[in-house]
This record gives C-alpha cells, sequence and structure tokens, in this order.
C-alpha cells in the first residue's frame, strides 16, 4: 500500500486514479470476498429460509463510506471547478460548455421532481411481508425512472452526434 501511494503528489491525473482504482478494487475484493467466504450460510433466526451472513454489516459500512467519500468528492470537484471557471469558459472550441452544464444540471434536477411527484406509493411485498412507506417506495421510483430517462437521453445524445446531423444544420 506504501509503495502504491509513494510519491502520489508528483503523479498525473491519469497515474492517480489509476491507483485509486486499483486501490479501491482491491478493497472490494477483500470485503465481499470476506462476506461470501465467513460465515455466509448461517441461517436467519427467525425465519431459518434466509441467511444471515456475519460481516453484513461490513459490506453496508463499506458500502455508505464509499457513497460519502463519492458524494464528497463530487460536491468538492464542483465547487473547484465553479470557482476555477471564469467566463471565458463558457464556450470552449465553439461548443457552449456553460448551457451544456447548466441544461445538463436542470434536466437532472427537473427529472427528479417529475418522477418523484408520478412515482407509485403501491405497497410492494418484501421478504414476506408488505412495504407501505410511501416516502421510500416513492424516492425508489424516482431513482430508477430518473436513471432510465437520464440513459435514454445520453444514448440519443451519442446517436445525434455520431450521426452528424447537427453538422448538416449549418
Amino acid at each position: 500500500m506504501r509503495s502504491l501511494l509513494h510519491g502520489a503528489g508528483r503523479l498525473d491525473a491519469e497515474q492517480l486514479s489509476t491507483r485509486v482504482l486499483y486501490v479501491l478494487v482491491a478493497l472490494v475484493v477483500v470485503v465481499f470476498g470476506a462476506f461470501f467466504l465467513v460465515g455466509y450460510d448461517r441461517p436467519y433466526d427467525e425465519n431459518p429460509q434466509f441467511n444471515a451472513p456475519v460481516l453484513t454489516d461490513a459490506v453496508l459500512v463499506f458500502i455508505y463510506v464509499l457513497v460519502v467519500a463519492a458524494v464528497a468528492l463530487a460536491v468538492a470537484s464542483a465547487v473547484f471547478s465553479f470557482r476555477k471557471r471564469d467566463r471565458a469558459g463558457a464556450v470552449v472550441n465553439n461548443v457552449p460548455a456553460a448551457k451544456i452544464t447548466w441544461g445538463t444540471a436542470g434536466l437532472l434536477v427537473a427529472c427528479l421532481l417529475v418522477t418523484f411527484v408520478t412515482g407509485s406509493a403501491e405497497p410492494v411485498l418484501v421478504n414476506g411481508v408488505e412495504y407501505t412507506d410511501t416516502f421510500w417506495l416513492k424516492a425508489t421510483d424516482m431513482f430508477i425512472n430518473t436513471s432510465i430517462v437520464l440513459l435514454v437521453v445520453a444514448v440519443c445524445g451519442v446517436a445525434f452526434g455520431v450521426s452528424g446531423y447537427n453538422r448538416k444544420l449549418k
């Protein structure tokens, strides 16, 4: 680990991200390997038909730490790039970068709001028990439907860019 991080201040972005990727992959392999190899087949006390792995809490904590770190890095990156950017960066190589950024953020927020409002609150059966919490049912629908909408928009954007049709408009 020490040799992997030695001299990290002198690395370019690609080398640093490669080392971070290797560290994260190693941690994921260790945590999930331990999860499946140590006490995975232990039966659940209340219902022996289900498993109660010993290291479930370790996996959950690991996932929470990764999510918090990812959100913190995303916010820090956004704040850093917002402070660093000036008006000259609004158009880069005749591409309206600022408009694309604001449009993407606006689409994300609008999509999250619309899919939350239109999300289903129908109770679902989870492990034989009916789950009826309206907020979390709607929030789950919101994330699933927003992901689908943004994936469709991304595929359409790539298809439009590859088609060359936008060059014909000029």
